[in-house]
């Protein structure tokens, strides 16, 4: 950094000040970026304990508002349950081994797995215990309102994704086949929904350089 005319006059003895060589900038950027990264799956993996609570919540809900027998109600609940089980599991094996050598990402990966289980067990109620004249208002909360919990809780794009698809399509699924009054409305609705929280959550995730480290 040259020195101005006024910094000579206070400082006649200064030197200017070293610039940084490009290759040290790069690895200043991807420091920032690995830090930035393993601060967000840091959070993923310690607000996995808030998912599972809200799923069991969000669960006993839809259990007491569902229309299906009490044998398809409980094979329902012991399989929401398992995936609850999984993202606790997660959660107190991450704490126990949060100062060990294994990275987040491996960790976040197998939540991720239990978050793809659970959109396929939550997507499985729409065929075991919702009624089977549901309407539009319902069947795009039942597949609506874990995703934006999840969208909320995690700001993790693949998380949610992980969840998404397969409940998403399972209650899409659903709604064709058991003739559900306002089929081609609930499909529209979910997957505006889902596409719109997958993209503003991949948005928000991008991780912006200093001003410093931008200009390369």
């Amino acid at each position: 950094m040259a020195l101005t005319e006024d910094d000579n006059i206070l400082h006649p003895h200064a030197k200017p000040l070293p610039v940084l060589p490009l290759d040290a900038l790069d690895r200043l950027a991807r420091l920032h970026a690995e830090t930035s990264q393993a601060s967000r799956l840091a959070m993923l993996l310690r607000n996995s304990i808030h998912a599972a609570s809200l799923f069991m919540l969000m669960g006993s809900c839809v259990l007491l508002l569902g229309g299906g027998t009490m044998g398809r109600n409980f094979l329902w609940a012991v399989s929401i349950l398992a995936g609850v089980m999984g993202l606790v599991h997660s959660y107190i094996r991450t704490n126990a081994t949060a100062f060990g050598r294994a990275p987040f990402s491996v960790a976040a990966r197998a939540l991720r797995a239990t978050f793809l289980y659970m959109g396929l067990s939550w997507g499985m109620g729409a065929f075991l215990v919702l009624p089977p004249a549901l309407p539009a208002f319902e069947a795009i909360l039942f597949a609506g309102a874990p995703a934006l919990v999840l969208a909320l809780l995690l700001n993790d794009a693949k998380s949610l994704a992980a969840f998404q698809v397969p409940a998403g399509l399972l209650t899409i699924g659903a709604a064709f086949t058991l003739a559900w009054p306002h089929a081609a409305l609930d499909a529209l609705a979910i997957l505006g929904l889902h596409g719109g929280l997958f993209a503003a959550i991949a948005r928000h995730r991008r991780i912006p350089l200093p001003a410093g480290l931008a200009l390369r």
